[in-house]
């Protein structure tokens, strides 16, 4: 069968680098991105007709990159990340040369036994606030067409709001997944301020100031203020940096505080009446919080912290019920700070370590019943199974007829969580709302959250190699079993500095090695990271001359 003449094919004709699809789908200029959107709006179609016609979505960002940039990220029928299994297919389409992109759809039927005259296919498409995003959202609706399958556009949206609208759209009216008023943005809204309103039903925020909310100029700003609006000043929220006043991602936004650990454009010391603040990134998916104290020093909160917070809040709620035979989990990478990973071993909970990768953390957390994940920077969320949701609902039921109250409340608080977090991926808007309901509960403010514990200093670099491949590491990432020389030198450097822990990893994308680094004091930590990076140069085939100072 021939899905698109070659004449078709040729209308966007593919660029001469070869795209690869990543953990966060495609990303690169914009200018060059018309044949892939045109081209994944086909194998979108497709992605939907294996899954029975569920919807699928297509989400035109490039994230926190700089605005120049686009991308696509495909949105799977359960609402999560593209299954790993057809990231290949994605990557082969978008490489295939016009005269071949027919045989490369018909490939991808065979294999997944696609029955092409069935279903026709519904993608969702939705758009950041990037000036080509119109324009390439469009490419992809024609896409879509090409192969005779049906679109949606839903026009501006965050990323988490795609993936709420492919989930609810395909379980709406399923119990466990949620009513179908919710099946829509402003269900969106009305499905987080409903939970946020039950988690804080007795909490005083009006004494706790307003929020301060850093957009990156980017979504999160237009989408935000829909909430509040909704929310009748039950949170003040004061939203900053918004489309328009100035370059997206540039400057501000989660990816830059929390790599540059600097304060975002706007927020400035002493901002008295707005100590605490949050930065999210251009679609809203990742969020971090920060803040200054009384001396104006800026201290900054990570996806670690914000883990911790909610893993504190469901070991506190479990223990009231008392509920036995389900598991809990925080779900970690290498990259998580040695002083986290004490914390949460201190709660008792399990914590199992995932390779680097949001979808792997996601992937992992699906092993437990309820499970916490976020990576550093700021990318993550808490989910529950439909088993735990089950034995929640059950708990609250028979603690409401023994007229437990301690219990009823502890039950309706996880099950207010759960509605408002989101179960698919990480999304910094219901993240945010989370933060600042446990700690509306807890009558917190930053500083009171920042003392869970005291991160070890750490440094992060990279080393151009001859060739990454050489290096091979454990699954979860913390130890490399190749070259067979560099771990036990990485071993012996470690023992050199009090609570010295380090690893190497290679890059997914270009020939170089990253090295992470921690210890006691920042400048050991600093020596630690250069002498890694050193003992890298020397086992795994350093690129031009092993370094003498530290990279970030």
């Amino acid at each position: 069968m021939v899905f698109v003449s070659v004449e078709a094919a040729s209308k966007y004709p593919k660029p001469a680098a070869k795209l690869g699809y990543g953990t966060a789908g495609f990303r690169t200029k914009a200018e060059i991105l018309d044949s892939t959107f045109y081209r994944m709006g086909m194998l979108a179609v497709l992605r939907s007709r294996a899954n029975g016609g569920q919807a699928v979505g297509l989400m035109v960002t490039a994230s926190h990159n700089p605005e120049p940039d686009n991308g696509i990220k495909l949105v799977d029928s359960d609402g999560g990340m593209l299954a790993q299994s057809w990231e290949a297919y994605a990557t082969a389409v978008a490489n295939a040369p016009e005269a071949k992109l027919s045989a490369e759809l018909a490939k991808v039927v065979a294999t997944e036994g696609i029955n092409d005259t069935g279903t026709k296919g519904l993608v969702l498409i939705g758009q950041d606030t990037r000036s080509h995003s119109a324009r390439l959202s469009s490419i992809a609706l024609e896409g879509v067409t090409v192969v005779n399958g049906e679109a949606k556009d839903c026009g501006l949206l965050t990323t988490p709001q795609l993936h709420h609208l492919v989930r609810l759209g395909n379980g709406a009216g399923r119990a466990l997944i949620g009513p179908e008023e919710w099946n829509s943005e402003a269900g969106y809204y009305t499905m987080l301020w409903e939970a946020y309103a039950q988690l804080t039903s007795d909490a005083d925020n009006k004494e706790r100031g307003p929020l301060w909310v850093d957009c990156a100029f980017g979504v999160g700003a237009p989408q935000i203020e829909a909430l509040a609006a909704r929310m009748g000043g039950a949170l003040e929220l004061r939203v900053a940096n918004k489309p328009g006043e100035g370059e997206l991602n540039l400057g501000c936004g989660a990816e830059h505080v929390q790599k540059g650990r600097v304060p975002p454009a706007g927020y400035e010391a002493p901002l008295a009446d707005c100590g605490r603040a949050c930065s999210v990134d251009g679609d809203a998916d990742r969020i971090v919080f920060h803040y200054y104290t009384q001396q104006g020093e800026w201290k900054l909160l990570d996806g670690d912290k914000i883990a911790a917070l909610c893993a504190s809040f469901v070991r506190d709620e479990i223990a009231v019920l008392g509920l036995e035979g389900l598991t809990t989990a925080v779900v970690q990478t290498a990259y998580a700070n040695g002083a986290a990973t004490s914390y949460m071993r201190s709660l008792g909970l399990q914590l199992p370590m995932a390779k680097t990768g949001v979808k792997f953390l996601h992937h992992e957390a699906l092993h437990y019943d309820i499970a916490v994940y976020f990576e550093a920077n700021g990318h993550g969320t808490l989910i529950f199974s439909d088993k735990a949701t089950r034995a929640l609902l059950d708990a609250k039921q028979q603690a409401e007829e023994a007229k437990d109250a301690p219990k009823v409340k502890a039950a309706s608080r996880l099950l207010a969580a759960r509605q408002l977090i989101n179960q698919a991926v990480g999304d910094a808007i219901s993240d945010m709302l989370f933060v600042e309901a446990v700690l509306g509960m807890r009558g917190w403010q930053l500083e009171d959250w920042d003392g869970l514990y005291t991160d070890l200093p750490s440094r992060q670099t990279k080393l151009p190699v001859m060739d990454r491949a050489v290096v091979e590491c454990t699954e979860d990432e913390t130890r490399t079993t190749a070259p067979a020389s560099l771990q036990p030198a990485l071993d012996a450097l470690m023992k050199r500095f009090p609570q010295g822990r380090c690893f190497v990893r290679p890059s997914g994308t270009e020939d170089v090695v990253r090295v992470y680094a921690e210890a006691e004091t920042q400048a050991q930590a600093d020596e630690l990271a250069l002498l890694t990076a050193q003992a890298a140069h020397e086992h795994a085939g350093g690129k031009g001359p092993k370094p003498t100072s530290m990279v970030a």
